[in-house]
């Protein structure tokens, strides 16, 4: 029997184009990897660029948001000094002769007022 021969160019010019065809396809997926990561960067860049308007918006807001709250802290607190005004007036007699002496300079029979200016 005859064997057949094999051909050593053929065989040679497979792997030679295996090996090419491998160095290319690592070659591609470098590249593409590559521009995976540029991708994704700009993308991150992107976000961040769009971000900082919102940003500067919230704290903007926020710092509106910090000033109502001190108004509103600051009526508050004069609408309870004057509910408890108001109350000390109607229901305690020694706190509205206090004021009432006071205010509308007023005096019992027989008492000297000495009032003190101080200079400003």
């Amino acid at each position: 029997m005859a064997r057949k021969r094999k051909r050593k160019t053929t065989r040679t010019r497979g792997r030679r184009e295996g090996r090419f065809l491998r160095a290319r396809t690592t070659g591609i997926r470098v590249v593409n990897q590559f521009a995976f990561v540029v991708l994704v960067a700009m993308g991150c860049v992107a976000v961040a660029v769009l971000s900082i308007p919102q940003v500067r918006e919230l704290h903007r807001l926020e710092g509106e948001l910090r000033e109502a709250e001190n108004i509103e802290r600051g009526v508050l607190d004069t609408k309870d000094r004057r509910s408890r005004e108001l109350t000390a007036l109607r229901d305690d007699p020694a706190y509205l002769e206090l004021i009432a002496r006071d205010r509308l300079d007023l005096c019992l029979e027989g008492e000297h007022v000495f009032r003190i200016e101080r200079e400003r």
